[in-house]
């Protein structure tokens, strides 16, 4: 490898662009997650309730909402819990509610369906009547525009996934290109090898572990530069989404998904030199 150098390095360096890409669109669909959860991904409708509601008529209404069809979960959430989220959501804006009264927020209940059934609701009956409910302000199913999130968390996953499986082969194609390059380069070597005895294992194990180093090395400067593109970014993105939702959990891949890159990197490497070897050595 030191004997070429600049053919390693290019084919290292191009082995790290492509396994960035991937990084960038598996961190973007994994923050986007997070994201959709910090908006409630799983409450898909909220029935606040008008000022001065007893709390026996709010139990009432989250009894009839619980026995509807296609109803998961029912939850109540009090004058309280509703102050504290909206604290929690404004982050270092917080103080911003100093001197605002708990009771200015309403009580509100939140249903879960069953996938499908809050799309059915949106056109049914129930949703006008239930506008009506004496002891309840304002029926709302979840937001166009967090259905358009889930909708492009899955267009993400999507790509990713496609994209994944397409630079993968573009991996082993590299890697395979490179080794049959060395292959060449040393043919008279590998034939004075053969003459005197030596098996395909010992003439093939160097070029082996060289489609291992640079699937290692490929994804080892991917992820430093993912790192640091992470680190870049980060500000700017936890400035946009703070002035817009508050604080939301943006983060990095976990280590785990890391390690699993790396060591799948390194197996593409070795896939892609053993299918070169295994052509242009075993003569």
């Amino acid at each position: 490898m030191r004997q070429n150098l600049f053919i390693q390095s290019v084919a290292i360096m191009t082995v790290a662009l492509m396994l960035l890409l991937a990084g960038v669109v598996r961190l973007c669909a994994l923050n986007l997650g997070r994201l959709i959860d910090t908006l409630g991904r799983n409450v898909q409708m909220t029935v606040y309730l008008s000022d001065g509601v007893s709390p026996q008529r709010a139990k009432q209404i989250a009894d009839a909402l619980r026995r509807l069809p296609g109803v998961q979960q029912v939850h109540s959430v009090d004058e309280r819990e509703a102050y504290d989220r909206l604290r929690r959501a404004l982050g270092d804006h917080g103080d911003l509610l100093d001197g605002v009264e708990e009771g200015l927020l309403p009580r509100s209940i939140e249903v879960t369906f069953r996938s499908g059934v809050s799309d059915v609701l949106r056109v049914h009956p129930l949703y006008t009547r239930l506008r009506a409910t004496e002891g309840v302000e304002d029926v709302e199913l979840m937001s166009d525009w967090v259905r358009r999130l889930l909708q492009a968390q899955q267009l993400v996953r999507t790509v990713g996934w496609t994209l994944g499986l397409l630079l993968g082969l573009s991996c082993i194609y590299l890697v395979g290109a490179t080794i049959r390059l060395g292959i060449h380069a040393r043919r008279d070597e590998i034939e004075v090898l053969k003459l005197v005895g030596a098996t395909n294992l010992y003439i093939e194990a160097p070029f082996l572990l060289e489609g291992l180093v640079q699937g290692l090395l490929g994804a080892a400067l991917a992820t430093l530069g993912l790192l640091g593109l992470y680190r870049l970014g980060l500000p700017w993105a936890q400035g946009t989404l703070r002035d817009l939702l508050g604080d939301v959990p943006l983060g990095f891949l976990p280590a785990g998904e890391v390690v699993a890159a790396i060591a799948g990197a390194g197996l593409l490497g070795l896939v892609g030199s053993g299918l070169a070897v295994s052509r242009h050595v075993r003569l």
